[in-house]
């Protein structure tokens, strides 16, 4: 089984898959992602009835998003995967944002943004084109000043949201269109972007 774990926004994360997405869990932080998510993630796996033994792997979110936030969910993925001796992996929370929008309504030819407030009047963001549940990045993950996304004024906005986090599939998703990389659980560092962070 998978576990997917992401807190870099105001949202908690949590999927299990193994052939499909057995659970997830969507949980609203006020920036207590630290003080909560190991025993979030203990009773989401006890009440999925899922034993810690059973998972083969951990994906992550990398980031770009709330330096704490990305932090403790890539501490924990590390400490999972060292002392279980797994696979570690990574995904961009910009990718997990874009991937809602692979429904199977959503057949025309639709530009969007999805972008993380970083501070004020700054974001985090990426772009990309979906059609017929095709999904094609056209962006990295980057980091800007909000005046420089008024080009792209006529894509559609994705951010992060309760019912977003909520849609099915979203960790499928990720693993169909193979938005993830396998990661040094010793090197593993989130990606923080802003160059303050980076040094």
């Amino acid at each position: 089984m998978k576990l997917f774990i992401d807190s870099s926004t105001n949202y908690l994360y949590l999927a299990i898959v193994d052939e499909d997405e057995i659970a997830t869990l969507v949980r609203s932080s006020k920036n207590d992602h630290s003080e909560t998510l190991v025993d979030t993630l203990k009773n989401f796996l006890d009440t999925n009835h899922i034993l810690i033994d059973e998972i083969d792997s951990i994906y992550v979110g990398r980031g770009p998003g709330s330096y704490t936030g990305v932090r403790i969910s890539g501490t924990i993925a590390k400490v999972l995967a060292l002392i279980k001796k797994i696979k570690l992996y990574s995904f961009s929370t910009l990718d997990l944002l874009m991937v809602s929008a692979l429904t199977k309504e959503n057949i025309d030819e639709t530009y969007y943004l999805a972008k993380i407030i970083a501070k004020k009047n700054y974001s985090y963001y990426k772009t990309a084109k979906v059609e017929k549940q095709d999904l094609h990045l056209l962006s990295d993950d980057a980091f800007t000043n909000d005046e420089a996304l008024d080009k792209f004024t006529n894509y559609q906005l994705i951010e992060p949201t309760e019912s977003l986090f909520k849609k099915p599939q979203l960790s499928l998703n990720l693993l169909k269109y193979q938005l993830y990389k396998e990661e040094d659980v010793y090197s593993y560092v989130p990606n923080y972007l802003r160059s303050e962070i980076n040094g």
